[in-house]
């Protein structure tokens, strides 16, 4: 019997995006496959909380006294020798980030994930007055991104409307792969019995209002308060950045001094507690402004050009959605997904989620099987295997 090649795969991220390393780690790690993550000491003390099984990966850490090139020096060493794929999660817009990989060039087929669509492939120079700066440093940027993007044999996106914008809207040739953000884990502990009638809905995500219109929301809630009482909470889960968040908090403050049922946070959630609520929660919502201004004064549109975390948390946590009308929801969530274009109309699907307990069960029963049907490990370890790695060579 003829053993199957084992593939040699290398994902690279000494930034952020710790839930989606931790993702294209579980994707990547198959019976056929070796997995080798290059990251930071900082990173790989963060994503422990998420492996279940350390000793399935092998990790290559960059050193305290190494600079960055030098460690991206080491890993295209090492790529050399023994990868056959590397994944490279995070690229930073930036002439901090951007320069350092001019010169990187390993011999094996590399797969780039591109964030911003538009800050990746806007062909004309941008200008903002408000940050000139930042400005011209993007527009520097996009010199050298034009020279680096076309070394990479592909490029991956997390949301897949944002591939449908590639192809439609760019000149980009080369495959386009959706490795999602965020996937169901059926080993988890994702669904609570309800001990009461309370209709929970959370509002994850770091408090700013030019993110998602807070305020427009909360003038929704305290209708809803002054009608159903404690038959329904909101929790405004995330941290306020800025002026604009302790705003928001100072509303949500006259709010519970009212005795609305209003949950909040001053300061930086625990994963913990940030799990618990998404858990206990019926729906998840976000009141998300689409369009997102950029001190670059490139804009991106989430759903579009811009993937967000959102559709994944309902993923993760099998919930149903309640989002702008604007934002671009996939196929495989529109069952399991409520869209409003204003105030009202926002208010009236949060009164039938109150009162017809019976629709909500159905939302949170197509949330469930949207998740366990398009988006559990093995579904996405298929696409990975069957478009990825048994195409390798035509890359």
């Amino acid at each position: 019997m003829t053993q199957k090649k084992v593939t040699n795969i290398g994902i690279l991220e000494f930034h952020f995006h710790i839930k989606y390393l931790h993702t294209t780690m579980r994707i990547c790690k198959t019976p056929q496959t070796n997995v080798t993550v290059f990251t930071t000491k900082d990173i790989l003390k963060r994503i422990e909380t998420y492996i279940d099984d350390k000793s399935k990966y092998e990790f290559i850490l960059k050193e305290e006294n190494e600079s960055i090139n030098s460690f991206l020096t080491r890993v295209e060493k090492i790529c050399n020798e023994k990868i056959e794929l590397l994944l490279v999660n995070t690229i930073q817009t930036s002439m901090i980030d951007i320069p350092r990989y001019f010169k990187f060039n390993p011999k094996c087929k590399t797969i780039l994930t591109v964030h911003m669509v538009n800050h990746w492939m806007k062909t004309r120079f941008s200008f903002n007055i408000k940050n000139p700066a930042r400005c011209i440093d993007a527009n520097i940027s996009m010199f050298f991104i034009k020279r680096i993007l076309p070394k990479f044999n592909a490029i991956s996106v997390i949301y897949s409307p944002l591939k449908d914008f590639i192809k439609q809207n760019t000149n980009y040739q080369k495959p386009v792969y959706v490795l999602p953000f965020n996937f169901y884990d059926e080993k988890q502990k994702i669904q609570s019995k309800k001990k009461d009638d309370i209709v929970r809905i959370v509002l994850p995500g770091l408090i700013e209002e030019y993110r998602r219109d807070y305020t427009g929301a909360l003038n929704v809630f305290e209708r809803l308060f002054e009608k159903y009482g404690k038959k329904i909470q909101l929790c405004i889960l995330g941290k306020p950045v800025g002026a604009s968040g302790e705003k928001i908090i100072n509303k949500c403050k006259e709010l519970k001094d009212k005795g609305y049922n209003i949950v909040y946070y001053t300061g930086f959630v625990p994963e913990e507690e940030y799990n618990k609520k998404l858990v206990e929660c019926d729906i998840i919502f976000s009141p998300l402004h689409t369009v997102t201004k950029r001190e670059t004064g490139i804009n991106e549109i989430y759903g579009k050009t811009e993937g967000s975390a959102l559709p994944f948390e309902a993923i993760q946590y099998t919930k149903p959605l309640i989002v702008p009308n604007k934002f671009n929801v996939i196929d495989e969530l529109k069952n399991s997904t409520l869209t409003y274009k204003n105030q009202d109309e926002l208010e009236k699907i949060l009164r039938d989620a109150i009162e017809n307990k019976n629709k909500l069960e159905k939302l949170k029963q197509n949330a469930k099987n949207n998740s366990k049907k398009y988006f559990s490990i093995d579904v996405l370890q298929k696409y990975f295997t069957t478009e990825i790695l048994q195409k390798l060579n035509e890359l």
